[in-house]
């Protein structure tokens, strides 16, 4: 039975402010915290948890009442135990340990000096308590309070992504949503903090030649309603999806450049944005949805009878060309790669959209992430304009969000 999770960080701390590694020590929220747990329960007024499990951590417990309802302390939900370097800078700890700093920062599995935790530990502690709630709960909704780390490496385990993970810390208060099916783990939403009302993307990098990607699916269409798979089939935005469209043009945040998949369903998303924020729109066939051959204009039902050994074998994980004379999912992966990687190296410094695909984009963050093809459904699919964030840094791409959409909210 499924069980839906929402992990969620804790709000700022003082020490967060601060700069300072917290680890098991207590710190207090800040003043921004408090505002960001209040944004909070505005933003989960009327939900219903089955159950609220938070680390007996101050920062987590105060975070952990904005959901109104009776919270279960249970420490494996604390963050890593940092040893020495807990209530420290990174500086102050880069000064001291360069090296064991950097092969953390590598993906490394090392404890910090002074009787610190060791990262395996912390995933194994935190992935007993999340499988016990998962067996008590069977089949409803869980909510879990606990830290930015402790998150970070538990979901990145789920995920199976390479070596550092490129997953972005949660923000503050930031959440995950995450469905577990027979044991199947799937991401639907990842550091989602719209309810703090953001209007523009941070600056993500420390380098004037970083490049943020806001990398966006099209509006609903007249197949999407209907269940159909579309590939490389045109096909024309519904008055669901127009409105969609329309929503995301006015609140999408400020872009220096506008690029979209040629398909009609991704200009006329475009569009929409383009002619609020005055920009042109440049295509890119290296954006286009998998071509699924045979199978398009057909929904999976329909294949499954058509075409029942490929449909059974593509629903176990394998990468076969799809409808025969279709593209495979590697092959996805490899244009959508050469086409963002030649944007991000004509807009370095810049904000740029993308509109593309449900698969292509799910292709292409699964690729980021290092998750194989087999497992691509451990993320899930973008929604209608939905949208995920990528920043390009010195250290290569990173998934900062994903499927998001407060225009929709």
């Amino acid at each position: 039975m499924p069980v839906e999770i929402t992990f969620i960080r804790h709000a700022q701390t003082t020490g967060n402010a601060a700069g300072r590694w917290q680890g098991h020590t207590n710190s207090r929220l800040s003043a921004v915290g408090e505002a960001q747990v209040q944004r909070l329960a505005e933003r989960f007024a009327g939900s219903e948890f089955d159950v609220v499990v938070a680390s007996d951590l101050q920062r987590t417990l105060d975070t952990a009442a904005a959901l109104g309802h009776a919270i279960e302390p249970d420490p494996r939900w604390r963050e890593p135990f940092f040893g020495k370097w807990e209530d420290r800078t990174t500086g102050e700890i880069m000064a001291e340990d360069p090296d064991l700093v950097a092969a953390l920062f590598a993906g490394e599995n090392i404890a910090a000096p002074g009787g610190g935790e060791l990262m395996s530990d912390v995933v194994e502690r935190t992935r007993a308590a999340l499988n016990e709630l998962i067996e008590r709960v069977g089949d409803g909704k869980v909510a879990i309070v606990s830290h930015g780390m402790a998150l970070l490496m538990l979901i990145a385990t789920l995920l199976r992504t390479r070596r550092p993970t490129p997953l972005r810390l949660l923000g503050n208060t930031s959440t995950a949503t995450a469905v577990f099916d027979r044991s199947q783990f799937l991401l639907r939403v990842y550091n989602d903090d719209t309810h703090l009302g953001h209007t523009a993307l941070p600056h993500f990098g420390s380098s004037p030649d970083d490049t943020e990607l806001l990398l966006i699916r099209h509006g609903q269409t007249v197949a999407n309603s209907a269940g159909v798979w579309q590939g490389h089939t045109d096909g024309v935005l519904n008055d669901e999806g127009r409105r969609q469209a329309t929503l995301l043009g006015k609140t999408v945040p400020a872009l220096d450049a506008l690029y979209a998949s040629p398909l009609v369903r991704a200009t006329d998303t475009a569009q929409a944005i383009a002619e609020v924020q005055s920009l042109g729109i440049e295509l890119d066939a290296g954006l286009k949805e998998i071509g699924f051959g045979a199978w398009e204009g057909m929904s999976p039902a329909d294949i499954e009878i058509a075409y029942p050994d490929d449909y059974q074998s593509f629903r176990q994980g394998v990468d076969l060309r799809r409808g025969g004379n279709g593209e495979t999912f590697a092959e996805v992966q490899r244009r959508m790669v050469d086409s963002l990687g030649s944007i991000v190296a004509a807009n370095p410094g810049s904000t740029v959209g993308v509109v593309s695909h449900g698969g292509a984009t799910r292709a292409y963050v699964t690729e980021i992430l290092g998750i194989p093809p087999a497992d691509r459904r451990r993320i899930g699919g973008m929604g209608n304009t939905h949208y995920g964030r990528l920043a390009f840094t010195g250290r290569g791409p990173t998934v900062v969000s994903w499927n998001l959409a407060p225009h929709l909210s």
